[in-house]
């Protein structure tokens, strides 16, 4: 795993990230056959080990304390909602009450991850259609709940520049102990830029051998430019190709 991050951190420095910015945890693939949200739901140790340390890098290097981050990635298709999931799991099972908002407007995936109903979600809630009370939903896991995506909107971005958004996000702090946002891709749309600048910070997903440091560099500077903070990046979806047991000896 050490031969791999440095290797990371040299493509890094070679397209002009520097180490300390590119916290990069580097993660296995979940099964693909898990049903979210269904009681009997369980991560390997090994990722919740992994996950773990993610949670504990991103707390120890921020003074601030740490309520509301937003998930996304720089294109389609990187894992993010898959990663947000097993995060957000790892911290309800340690006890903490964890709020996820799908927040991704443009392609809403967590009401049909979590087998839940999408009406009466997010959209609803920034209309002044419902209240928070009214749109959050409970899952089988415990400690873990949601607000779906709600009726679609064809300006997303609007809805995350209102006032109301504000104050709502601080009667989710109020409730729960995390409020996690997933998004769109950050260089397809401009909702993740509006809605970072509401967060305490960013983690980025990015897929091991699909994102190139080009795409990935593009989608961090598009953050940073809204002076918001890049709490780290996860490497998603990474391929073993020699046997597991050799691997953890390099």
């Amino acid at each position: 795993m050490a031969k791999t991050f440095e290797a990371l951190m040299r493509a890094a420095k070679d397209n002009q990230i520097r180490p300390e910015e590119s916290m990069v945890f580097d993660l296995k693939p979940p099964r693909p056959s898990i049903l979210i949200g269904a009681a009997d739901f369980k991560l390997s140790p090994q990722i919740i080990e992994e996950y773990h340390r993610m949670k504990h890098t991103m707390l120890s290097s921020n003074p601030k304390k740490i309520k509301t981050v937003l998930f996304s990635s720089s294109t389609e298709g990187e894992g993010t909602s898959t990663v947000l999931i097993n995060f957000a799991t790892t911290l309800a099972s340690e006890g903490s009450k964890v709020l996820l908002v799908d927040a991704n407007l443009r392609n809403p995936s967590l009401h049909s991850l979590f087998n839940l109903e999408k009406k009466n979600g997010l959209t609803d809630l920034l209309l002044g259609k419902s209240t928070l009370e009214g749109v959050i939903k409970k899952t089988q896991t415990n400690n873990l709940s949601v607000i779906t995506s709600g009726i679609p909107h064809s300006v997303p971005f609007s809805l995350y520049e209102s006032n109301s958004l504000d104050s709502l996000i601080e009667e989710m702090k109020a409730q729960f102990d995390w409020v996690l946002f997933d998004s769109p891709p950050i260089n397809s749309y401009n909702d993740s830029s509006a809605l970072a600048a509401k967060m305490d910070g960013v983690i980025m997903v990015v897929q091991a051998e699909k994102t190139r440091w080009e795409v990935a560099q593009s989608a961090k500077q598009r953050i940073e430019n809204d002076k918001v903070k890049i709490l780290g990046a996860v490497l998603n979806k990474r391929k073993m190709y020699i046997p597991e047991w050799a691997y953890k000896r390099l």
